[in-house]
């Protein structure tokens, strides 16, 4: 048996997916000292993934137009150069004293007085809410609709939970409005709404639906 088959059948995908990220974490982060973004948009898609808004600024921790870690404390952005910031579906990825809100600080001195940041992820309340009214059977038949090949592989709707509270040990952390607001209330950021994704589409029509109205959180902020 080669090395390589040898590491690839000794190490869990979950472990290799992680080792993944964190070289691109080390490699983002180490950009942060020897270059300074030049944004080219005042409005910034952070946390883009494959999906980069033409018009935006879109930036991740790899293959985006800007290459940044977001757990890494700062951002290497001018103060005051972002009127509008859109974060769709990361920041449960984000542990929250050490790495979110420090992030959250960040954007704050980022945006301009003004600036609206639109954020969005997995709803604690209305994912709590689905399990107890029919043990997430009606999220499991979302999710086929979006996904029609996916399964639980004979798991009862229930284990359905697992998936969105953990994502495969990606999620660290889930929100419901009361806690998330507080957090952006507290790191400065002020007039927090509940709202969703026809809002958010209406107001942004370039980004592509997501149709998880069903069991994400959708909040809008500004900065003062």
């Amino acid at each position: 048996m080669s090395l390589r088959s040898f590491v690839t059948s000794a190490i869990s995908n979950r472990t290799r997916r992680g080792l993944t990220f964190e070289v691109a974490r080390l490699r983002a982060r180490a950009f942060h000292h020897i270059r300074r973004a030049k944004p080219t948009s005042p409005h910034l898609h952070l946390g883009c993934g494959k999906r980069k808004i033409p018009g935006w600024f879109n930036v991740d921790v790899a293959r985006s137009d800007f290459d940044i870690d977001l757990a890494a404390g700062t951002l290497p952005f001018p103060d005051a150069v972002f009127d509008t910031v859109v974060s769709q579906q990361v920041i449960e990825h984000l542990e929250l004293e050490s790495q979110l809100a420090p992030l959250l600080r960040e954007l704050f001195r980022v945006c301009r007085p003004g600036a609206e940041l639109w954020l969005t992820c997995p709803d604690m309340e209305s994912i709590s809410r689905s399990y107890l009214t029919d043990g997430g059977g009606a999220l499991l038949a979302d999710r086929k609709t979006r996904w029609p090949d996916f399964s639980l592989n004979g798991a009862p709707a229930s284990h359905l939970m697992n998936v969105l509270f953990h994502q495969a040990g990606e999620h660290v952390n889930l929100f419901d409005f009361r806690l998330l607001s507080w957090l952006l209330e507290r790191e400065g950021f002020r007039e927090c709404v509940r709202t969703n994704e026809s809002d958010f589409r209406s107001r942004f029509p370039e980004f592509p639906g997501r149709n998880d109205d069903l069991f994400s959180l959708y909040v809008r902020v500004r900065r003062p």
